[in-house]
């Protein structure tokens, strides 16, 4: 117990991340619960009644775990299909600047327009009570396509920038 709360202090004092600061703060909520659940008994009748009349948990706890996990997601990250061919060609071909990332982040800009669209028209479809199964092939198809080509293309130029 001791060892995990280090660990999570260090964390927090590392990512200064509001999930770290959450994580932690729950923590000692629940430990303090559980230490003293006696002295909690009325405010957890309480939250019980209040959770049975006004029924806000679901909504709540879906609303704090959007938050997180937008929080979680919200740090910058790399890109990840076609990273290294991006590299490679860009070490290949010096004299193009900008115009490789460019091609390549529209490439990827479209894939991820297609896949919003798609699984927007997929849950659409879903909730109207259609085939929503053979709306959905399509795009699972075209997605492990592109995860092979990415494969196929990490085979063929390796890891590096080839300059």
């Amino acid at each position: 117990m001791i060892g995990a709360t280090v660990v999570m202090l260090l964390d927090m004092i590392l990512s200064a991340s509001l999930i770290s600061f959450a994580t932690f703060g729950s923590a000692v909520f629940g430990t303090a619960a559980i230490i003293w659940r006696h002295e909690l008994n009325h405010f957890f009748n309480w939250l019980t009644r209040f959770n049975r009349r006004y029924k806000i948990a679901t909504v709540l706890f879906t609303l704090v775990g959007a938050f997180f996990l937008l929080d979680a997601l919200a740090t910058p990250a790399s890109a990840q299909f076609f990273q290294n061919a991006e590299s490679w060609m860009s070490g290949q071909f010096g004299d193009a600047g900008e115009a490789i990332p460019l091609v390549f982040n529209v490439l990827r800009g479209l894939f991820l327009l297609y896949l919003g669209i798609s699984l927007v028209k997929v849950i659409q479809a879903a909730r109207q009570d259609e085939d929503w199964q053979n709306l959905a092939r399509t795009p699972m198809i075209i997605l492990i396509a592109v995860t092979m080509g990415d494969i196929l293309a990490n085979l063929i130029v390796g890891g590096g920038t080839g300059g």
